[in-house]
């Protein structure tokens, strides 16, 4: 018996805001999850911010007025991984919080965090690339595996 017999393939988790920045991640993850055997596992965070205890004002509820839906985003993330991997291997979730602490709580147990960033189309590839959001640097900083971070120049550079 092999030392991985038995043992569950592990995970990738990638995290999701809507932006073509996270749909190449998200392809990203799918084709290195296809490689390592592993699972994918989706995750949007909605930016939620409670009102204070002490407001007396029930929460209002969000419309749709405020931005895209956040359950199509990850809808369209899961049919881009559904192209490259089998349902079995797909998981995702629906999370209201800090991004920086639903992602970093989501790498414990994970093979790989990623997340996709994006840069200007004027951005020149031999130019130093701009910093990062601030999620990206909560998560490089605190995660518990290593990330992996997606950047459109990557499709820039592949497109013909």
């Amino acid at each position: 018996m092999t030392e991985n017999a038995g043992r569950a393939a592990g995970r990738i988790v990638v995290g999701i805001d809507g932006t073509a920045a996270s749909l190449l991640a998200v392809r990203w993850a799918a084709q290195e999850a296809l490689l390592r055997h592993a699972s994918l596992h989706l995750v949007h965070v909605s930016r939620q911010y409670p009102r204070a205890p002490y407001s007396g004002l029930p929460e209002a509820p969000r419309s749709g007025k405020d931005g895209p839906d956040p359950a199509a985003q990850l809808a369209a993330a899961e049919r881009e991984a559904d192209r490259i991997l089998p349902p079995d291997r797909l998981s995702s979730e629906l999370v209201a919080g800090s991004p920086d602490e639903v992602l970093v709580d989501r790498s414990a147990g994970a093979e790989l965090l990623v997340l996709g960033t994006a840069y200007a189309a004027m951005h020149s590839t031999a130019e130093m690339p701009p910093a990062v959001g601030s999620t990206t640097r909560a998560c490089l900083h605190a995660a518990a595996c290593p990330v992996v971070v997606v950047s459109t120049l990557i499709e820039l550079a592949s497109a013909p």
